[in-house]
């Protein structure tokens, strides 16, 4: 996979885990920013609700992890968040 299919899946998979704990009914502001330098991924999540800051804090965490094991998987890091 090149660069930007990476990017692009990894993207996915944060969008999708904070759509799929939060209605998008509830969701005021969010902005999902992956990026890769030196094939290190890099995954930048805010996030704004109706639900309270720690609530979302939680989710853009948990989103964080999702998109960071999604992230190892295609660049097969073996569970790695950083690259060599």
């Amino acid at each position: 996979m090149n660069d930007e299919q990476v990017i692009e899946a990894v993207y996915d998979a944060a969008l999708e885990y904070v759509r799929s704990v939060v209605p998008p009914k509830r969701i005021d502001d969010l902005d999902i920013a992956v990026g890769m330098d030196d094939g290190e991924v890099t995954i930048d999540i805010r996030l704004v609700t109706d639900r309270g800051e720690a609530i979302d804090q939680r989710t853009v965490d948990e989103a964080i992890k999702v998109a960071s094991e999604k992230a190892d998987e295609l660049m097969g890091k073996g569970g790695k968040t950083c690259g060599d």
